[in-house]
């Protein structure tokens, strides 16, 4: 019996290890609707990235604006169709790396292998830190997405709560 515990353990131990190698941000706040990734309502940097984004691939008429509206949730969807992802209106760290990078995760972490893939978290009421915890700085509604995906829409690390 005791063998078959340090089996199990073991295992599970291998398992949450090959995990989080991946650099896929996975969604863990629990809801069915998930709200850990940038959606329709949020504001501010992330949002006005990825408005920009959209604008300069033709999903959207204009680039001006920083509320991710009705009109920028369709763009999202056409989006995704376009690149056969989930078609949600969400930005989870797929939809946001195909948007950014022009590839998918897995291809981005063979392309740039020493890339930052780690999870972060981002305000969407203003400010330009990305943040290792969703409450760092007084963060209401933080979202979640790689690390590098928040640095190319411009966020840089806290200094109060990141280190590399």
């Amino acid at each position: 019996m005791k063998r078959l515990i340090t089996l199990f353990a073991l295992v599970l131990v291998l398992v949450l290890m090959s995990s989080s190698a991946f650099a896929l941000v996975r969604h863990t706040c629990g809801l069915d609707d998930c709200i850990c990734f940038v959606q329709k309502g949020d504001k501010g940097r992330a949002v006005r990235g990825v408005i920009d984004e959209l604008y300069e691939q033709g999903y959207l008429s204009t680039k001006y604006g920083t509320t991710y509206t009705d009109e920028v949730v369709e763009a999202v969807k056409a989006f995704q169709k376009s690149h056969r992802i989930k078609q949600d209106g969400k930005l989870t760290d797929t939809t946001l790396t195909w948007l950014l990078w022009d590839m998918s995760v897995s291809n981005l972490d063979k392309k740039y292998p020493n890339s930052d893939g780690q999870e972060v978290w981002v305000p969407t009421d203003g400010g330009t830190k990305f943040h290792s915890n969703p409450t760092c700085s007084s963060m209401n509604y933080a979202r979640k997405m790689s690390a590098r995906n928040a640095q190319r829409l411009g966020f840089t690390p806290c200094k109060k709560c990141w280190s590399y």
